[in-house]
């Protein structure tokens, strides 16, 4: 059962990394960071997995923005594991990636990623 939730963890971010640059430039105009509840509204828009929401926070807002929601939501999330997972198995082990370096990946997306994600598509 862990591996299947891995699986849909691995395939959540990566729709995430692939889809939220473009959905969220569009919601609010581009820019290196967001808000969490713009990156949550997007998401719930689009129709993106829901359940993993805290990763996409943790790529698309500071980590004050990251602290600040999860705090006022009252749940525990730790925003540099998270980070670290997604450099894992997106940035060659890189959790300082950049917006510059999810841009490039949401656009040629087999570039970065090197992670166990059961392949297959979104």
């Amino acid at each position: 059962m862990q591996f299947i939730r891995r699986i849909q963890r691995n395939r959540a971010i990566k729709s995430y990394l692939r889809k939220l640059p473009k959905l969220l430039a569009k919601d609010y105009g581009k820019s290196k960071r967001y808000r969490p509840k713009q990156v949550r509204a997007t998401i719930e828009r689009s129709g993106l997995s829901i359940i993993y929401t805290c990763y996409a926070i943790s790529i698309f807002c500071s980590k004050k923005d990251f602290d600040a929601y999860h705090h006022e939501i009252g749940e525990m999330c730790d925003y540099g594991a998270m980070r670290g997972e997604v450099g894992n198995l997106h940035f060659y082990g890189n959790a300082n990636f950049s917006s510059n370096d999810v841009a490039s990946v949401g656009s040629d997306f087999g570039g970065g990623s090197h992670g166990i994600d059961g392949g297959g598509t979104d």
